[in-house]
């Protein structure tokens, strides 16, 4: 049961529709709870136990850290349970996720020196979105140990706080005190909040069918097999941008699709995007991307490293130590390690060479306020993200060393005397395809400027309906569901 098909649509309108039917608080949690469990076993069957073992463990370490001196940081017996259930929890996630990656490069030490043992070969399955709640999880005991928030004691509301089934796939990765205390409360039945619950739904599904998947063929394409483009620089940098916008929009895509359904029950999950590709710098752009992660990594990991508060050197280390976390986080392999410890890079250098380009702007007569420097700004923000995202889709670290270089060299030489190559879509749905990213983009830029739902829903009737059937009509119709069509899975589903 998957988020884009008309299975998970029917289990969706009837988990809404029971909700409201019940009485209270307790009936609606654990018809939710079941809903959520039941959604979870369809997709990942044989781990559900996993994540009810990381709910008992988070749970039960919740109380006993706020009954061993909730607010005080600094007593030993609270810093040691905590302690205790934050390897326990991550322990799972590195099981699950690392430990095959910690094999390989143990065997491969192993071998350089000379040792002939050699661990054995693990093939560990990874359940869906453990990356996710166990991130939630630990937030919520360290919130506990420093007493922002006050222990669930209801396991129920607990459990559903990590399982809530919009959410527990791929985030957005919500926070105890603002999550919890909406599970709680009953939530009135609220037309206003249903109509805009299902146009985001359908933005969602929009960038996702319309634009992501479609693109993902043509990724796919060129990405399986770099070496059979080699000679075509332009058709392997279009592929690096596709890829660009793929991911933004199948991501936000399914943040759309997750915080819609969640709003049907009365429930506003986080934001996870805000326009990261009009971004003037990386460090802007990684507020902008994946926000609820980002803010994870700030609150967890860079702050309790010391943060801003150290010295430059060392805040630049601070910065670096994050973003290999975050790539490490994302995926155990080489590339994933790179492509984090890459955007941490460009943030350093971008200090670093602050004085130069200040500089250098001076020197051609560009003014910061001016609208020609912004545009310069937010053509390298994407270029220098794009770059970064080569790692992140290739296939090896061998095959994004063969992209990146190739890229560069602009060539049209072999699209004149060859034509196109088969990318995997017909020119027609490459069109399509190329219009409905300028849809995507440009209403993004409207939107950033003026209240488009807003303005929507002071139109005639006939006017919105008319657009609520076009926007019906377009994913139906425009939507890829071609043989190789993703709109089963979402991409950060694997993390």
């Amino acid at each position: 049961m998957q988020f884009t098909s008309l299975e998970y649509l029917l289990f969706l309108g009837l988990s809404v529709a029971v909700y409201f039917a019940l009485p209270g608080p307790r009936t609606r949690t654990l018809w939710l709870l079941a809903a959520s469990y039941t959604f979870y076993f369809s997709l990942s069957a044989r781990w559900t136990l996993a994540l009810m073992a990381i709910t008992a463990i988070g749970y039960a370490f919740g109380l006993v850290i706020a009954a061993s001196g909730v607010g005080t940081p600094v007593h030993r017996k609270t810093k040691r349970l905590l302690a205790a259930g934050i390897v326990l929890v991550a322990g799972a996630l590195f099981y699950f996720k690392y430990a095959a990656f910690s094999a390989g490069l143990l065997n491969s030490g192993l071998a350089l020196a000379g040792v002939s043992w050699r661990s054995p070969a693990l093939a560990i399955a990874l359940p869906v979105g453990i990356s996710f709640w166990t991130f939630q999880s630990i937030a919520y005991l360290v919130d506990v140990a420093k007493g922002t928030v006050s222990p669930e004691r209801n396991p129920l509301r607990y459990a559903l706080f990590i399982a809530f089934f919009p959410q527990v796939t791929a985030g957005p990765i919500a926070r105890a005190g603002q999550l919890l205390p909406q599970l709680a409360e009953k939530r009135p039945f609220d037309y206003e909040r249903m109509r805009s619950a299902l146009v985001l739904m359908a933005w969602g599904f929009f960038k996702k069918l319309v634009v992501a998947d479609p693109l993902g063929v043509v990724v796919h394409t060129v990405f399986s097999k770099p070496h059979d483009f080699g000679d075509n620089g332009i058709v392997l940098a279009g592929a690096a941008v596709a890829f660009a916008v793929q991911i933004y929009c199948d991501f936000s895509g399914y943040t759309d699709l997750a915080r819609g359904a969640a709003r049907l029950f009365g429930i506003d999950l986080m934001p996870n995007f805000a326009r990261p590709y009009a971004a003037r710098s990386i460090k802007e752009f990684w507020r902008r991307w994946h926000m609820t992660l980002m803010s994870w990594l700030k609150d967890y990991v860079y702050i309790p490293l010391g943060g801003s508060r150290v010295s430059k050197w060392r805040r630049y280390g601070n910065i670096l130590a994050v973003f290999l976390f975050s790539g490490l986080w994302h995926g155990a392999g080489f590339t994933f390690i790179v492509w984090g410890l890459l955007n941490g890079l460009y943030q350093v250098l971008g200090e670093l060479l602050e004085p130069a380009r200040a500089r250098m702007l001076a020197l051609v007569r560009i003014t910061r306020d001016g609208a020609l420097h912004h545009a310069l700004q937010v053509l390298t923000t994407f270029g220098l993200a794009t770059i970064a995202w080569v790692f992140f889709r290739a296939e090896s670290l061998s095959d994004a060393l063969y992209i990146l270089p190739r890229m560069f060299w602009l060539d049209p030489r072999p699209l004149l005397s060859g034509g196109i190559p088969d990318l995997g879509l017909a020119k027609a749905q490459l069109l399509v395809t190329a219009v409905a990213i300028v849809v995507v983009f440009g209403l993004e830029y409207l939107s950033a400027r003026r209240d488009l739902t807003a303005l929507l829903y002071r139109q005639h009737v006939a006017v919105r309906w008319a657009v609520y059937y076009g926007a019906a009509l377009a994913i139906l119709i425009f939507g890829y569901y071609g043989p190789m069509s993703t709109a089963a899975d979402f991409a950060y589903f694997k993390f």
